[in-house]
């Protein structure tokens, strides 16, 4: 391996684990390299803070929109990018009038009228990167690791041109490295279930909500006069009100399990969003799926999913890790 790689390998395997600013700077460094052509002419590669922020945000945007990952160990006080980011998306939410979450690159902040906003949390998010990220990303065990200089006062990175082509060619590699380090990390801050296959999914573009009608036959044993009720309210739902929920919301567990489902209003799946459920809904919810079982055909995998998950208890298991 060129031994400029490694030692960007170095610094990304063996950098502390206060935040994850560390990976958000090198993984944005790392896709600006990608728009370098190979026939450039300046022997200097000029990056910009701004162009570097625009980024960051889109990584811390797109894990805490969809899954609201914990980006670093202290709970009470999380890092400034988190904070500026979750600003953005309640700003954008109240906005659109809704939660549903959309990736960062889909969202027009010029047509929502949000640009002063947008543009406002990218300039602090330079600001974080020049006094705390961009210098301590290149100091290693007391060395300094000379991999591209700075101008903090105008916000530049400047680089070997070979240097970032290097990178270039070696962004798959960068990409696998620095997302196995950043999950590490998410592993060690978080009690959410499926990091890797959330981190994968983000930076695939593959997050995607499957159709519950599936469910529709399982759920529908627990009404034998064909009126389902609603989990949360207990009154009746009429067809075109009907919805599937996940009591423990879908943005914490990643999966569609038969044992966290329930039928309920569509209002009420709107309003409840990732909300944590009570101790009485969790009760309740052991209780349906103990009633689901006795009703369901003892020859089929989402009969023997639903037997696991209530002989190893993963309601409340998942209840009280997403509490925490």
């Amino acid at each position: 391996m060129n031994s400029y790689i490694k030692q960007w390998n170095n610094l990304i395997l063996n950098c502390s684990f206060d935040n994850t600013y560390k990976m958000v700077w090198s993984k944005a460094l790392v896709e600006l390299s990608l728009s370098v052509s190979d026939e450039v002419k300046d022997d200097t590669i000029v990056f910009d803070f701004i162009d570097l922020s625009k980024l960051c945000l889109k990584y811390y945007w797109n894990q805490t929109i969809y899954f609201d990952l914990v980006q670093s160990p202290n709970l009470k006080k999380p890092p400034e990018m988190i904070t500026y980011t979750k600003n953005l998306i309640y700003t954008y939410f109240n906005k659109k009038q809704s939660v549903q979450p959309i990736r960062f690159e889909k969202v027009d902040f010029n047509t929502t009228q949000l640009s002063e906003i947008y543009e406002g949390t990218v300039k602090k998010i330079a600001n974080t990167l020049k006094q705390d990220v961009c210098w301590r990303f290149k100091n290693l065990n007391r060395e300094t690791y000379e991999i591209y200089d700075l101008d903090r006062n105008e916000g530049k990175v400047f680089m070997n041109k070979n240097d970032v082509l290097m990178l270039k060619q070696y962004s798959d590699f960068l990409f696998t490295v620095i997302n196995y380090r950043w999950t590490q990390m998410l592993e060690g801050f978080n009690y959410s279930p499926r990091i890797s296959r959330k981190v994968r999914a983000i930076d695939e573009n593959n997050i995607k909500r499957a159709s519950l009608k599936k469910f529709h036959p399982h759920l529908d044993l627990l009404f034998e006069d064909g009126k389902r009720k609603c989990f949360y309210c207990g009154k009746n739902i009429a067809e075109k009100e009907i919805s599937v929920d996940h009591v423990i919301p879908w943005s914490y567990m990643f999966s569609d399990d038969l044992w966290n489902l329930v039928y309920c209003h569509k209002g009420e799946n709107s309003q409840k969003s990732n909300r944590l459920p009570t101790e009485e809904d969790i009760t309740r919810l052991e209780e349906r799926n103990k009633q689901l079982l006795q009703r369901m055909q003892n020859n089929s995998k989402d009969y023997d999913q639903l037997q696991i998950a209530i002989e190893k208890d993963y309601v409340k298991k998942f209840w009280i890790s997403f509490k925490g």
